[in-house]
């Protein structure tokens, strides 16, 4: 999964990151960007037919991305402005990770192109997860299982960031919401033989999910001295195409709650998916977590818990707790660390995607990481 920990309100200014120029100026482009590193090592069932088994118990692991931004405030008050995102390795081909223009305004934020949808940017996660690891829609893991995220968008759609329009609201009183309609939920930059370059209609697979709309709402309240933190998203397909196993169309929804008294943050989040692996085959994960900070230093630990039907199988359970913590070396430079362990348990014996036994019933995993991450 491989977005930003905390999918709230904090997401909703992304692509804004560039200083603006003077109308007369145009758009001028900066940059900015991220990477963020791994190393850990994990203890897991390894013996012969089981799920550690030719799997390394050690490892290195790297994201990067570049961000060209650029905008201009013209007379009449409104920001235009444009954001591309390159990615930092070939990820099969996929290069360009997110492409679209935005206009800015009292009225809101309007975007156009290849993006997050609303649900993806709006979802609620627990406190508790540093820039690399955490109990919950972690970026990366070390165990073979995980709950999975949050994100009721991200764990639906057949592209990550498929072409789309999407309205993020002012902020009024500590409210705001978001909308995002997706025409198809595979298509990207139109690679397929749909000629993007000479049509903005794309062709429509089996399995695609067209007219899909996704909402996020947020509340937020300062204190003196504590916060509040609530909201959710949901995401809802619309017409499936020549599904294999059902017609059904799926649908995500996500809830949570963050309070923070001084340096500490409490809170509670969840999401269900429906039809997630086929008709009546439903998932939901659910997590509370914590974080404290003190000057540069920040500690967290949080639980997650998810529980899947799949076919051939009643119910799929696994659970990971762990604590985090991370240290701000400077401005945008942090490292991290977390410590895991993750249970997992089925009726019957699961598989992968090729129909292989992955032998995830009574499987369980503990391990130890460290991680950097810095942006610019």
């Amino acid at each position: 999964m491989k977005k930003v920990l905390l999918g709230t309100s904090a997401l909703l200014g992304v692509g804004l990151l560039a200083g603006t120029a003077q109308a007369s100026d145009g758009v001028k482009l900066s940059l900015g960007g991220y990477i963020t590193n791994q190393f850990g090592v994990a203890f897991d069932d390894d013996s012969e037919g089981e799920a550690g088994d030719d799997v390394n118990a050690v490892g290195v692991g790297t994201d990067a991305e570049i961000y060209f931004t650029g905008s201009v405030t013209l007379d009449n008050g409104i920001t235009v402005g444009a954001r591309f995102d390159l990615e930092g390795g070939d990820e099969d081909g996929d290069q360009i990770d997110q492409a679209y223009a935005y206009f800015k305004g009292g009225f809101g934020d309007f975007r156009i192109g290849s993006q997050a949808g609303v649900a993806g940017n709006m979802y609620m996660l627990p406190p508790g997860s540093t820039a690399n690891f955490g109990p919950y829609s972690p970026n990366t893991t070390g165990s073979l299982v995980s709950p999975g995220s949050f994100d009721p968008e991200g764990m639906l759609t057949g592209q990550d960031k498929s072409q789309k329009l999407a309205y993020y609201s002012p902020t009024w009183a500590g409210f705001s919401f978001g909308l995002s309609f997706t025409p198809n939920d595979d298509e990207k930059d139109y690679n397929g033989g749909d000629n993007a370059d000479g049509s903005w209609r794309a062709a429509s697979g089996a399995g695609d999910a067209d007219n899909n709309v996704a909402v996020g709402v947020h509340y937020d309240l300062e204190g003196d001295g504590w916060g509040l933190s609530l909201g959710g998203a949901a995401y809802f397909e619309g017409d499936v195409q020549e599904k294999a196993e059902a017609d059904d169309e799926q649908n995500g929804y996500n809830a949570g709650i963050n309070v923070s008294f001084g340096g500490l943050t409490l809170g509670v989040a969840g999401t269900y998916l429906d039809d997630l692996n086929g008709s009546g085959e439903d998932g939901f994960s659910i997590g509370t977590g914590l974080s404290y900070n003190v000057d540069a230093w920040t500690v967290g630990a949080g639980w997650a818990h998810s529980e899947g039907e799949v076919a051939d199988l009643e119910d799929r359970v696994i659970d990971r707790v762990g604590v985090t913590g991370s240290y701000a070396m400077g401005p945008g430079i942090d490292l991290d660390a977390g410590i895991f362990y993750t249970w997992a348990d089925a009726d019957e014996n699961d598989v992968d995607s090729d129909g292989d036994e992955t032998f995830i019933d009574g499987y369980d995993s503990l391990e130890f990481s460290v991680g950097s991450s810095i942006k610019f």
